[in-house]
């Protein structure tokens, strides 16, 4: 009897649940792109970005020809794109990048022969970038990456196999610390994603993992 009036009680309170996770406003939800200026650099693909503040980072990739190491910022406010200072690492291709505490960082990546493993930091105030901690995991590309909580975490990729560890970077310390694993089968970026999610309600959540009080989900693209 018991048991019934909880199932009853759930019932009834699961539409409160559900409406908590939705959004008011239905607008946000379709949302709406627009047009901005295109990026003065040459065409690319698998090229890298991160985020600090209200302008967007694109760097390296590839242009069907040749692997690139140039380095541009877009300014949101401005809509406009400014050169900065070129990667100083090997020309590369599908690497990771992210942003942790106003600073970008690069790293692994595939410069048409060697799978990489080294990672550098970039300080958007004066334009320069500096060699950090090697990556500890194998060389690789297409691997998943993001910033939270003051750290950088690596995983997942292709080094020849496909590949699920996980690894932490602390830029404070300069030091990297192997984390649990993704859960499910190894997998590479071009079928992974990741984001992050501070708070809110999320609609498709395949794995996830709690890091201190930031959740992280690893979103599988099925």
């Amino acid at each position: 009897m018991i048991h019934k009036r909880i199932l009853v009680f759930l019932i009834a309170f699961l539409p409160v649940i559900i409406s908590a996770c939705s959004d008011d406003d239905d607008d946000d939800l379709i949302g709406k792109w627009y047009r901005v200026s295109d990026m003065d650099g040459l065409a690319r693909n698998y090229a890298s970005s991160f985020t600090i503040g209200n302008k967007g980072y694109l760097i390296c990739g590839n242009d069907g020809k040749n692997r690139l190491s140039d380095c541009w910022e877009y300014d949101m406010e401005r809509d406009t794109w400014t050169q900065k200072a070129d990667f100083p690492g090997t020309a590369r291709n599908s690497a990771v990048a992210m942003a942790v505490d106003e600073k970008g960082y690069l790293g692994t990546g595939y410069d048409g022969t060697n799978y990489l493993n080294d990672f550098w930091e970039f300080n958007p105030t004066t334009n320069t970038w500096a060699q950090k901690a090697d990556f500890p995991g194998s060389g690789r590309y297409g691997a998943v990456a993001f910033g939270v909580n003051g750290k950088a975490y690596i995983g997942c990729g292709y080094d020849g196999n496909y590949l699920k560890d996980f690894y932490a970077f602390n830029p404070v310390a300069n030091s990297w610390t192997q984390t649990i694993s993704i859960g499910g089968t190894k997998r590479e970026g071009y079928t992974a994603n990741s984001f992050v999610v501070v708070h809110g309600c999320t609609n498709s959540i395949h794995h996830r993992v709690t890091l201190s009080l930031t959740e992280v989900i690893i979103h599988i693209k099925k």
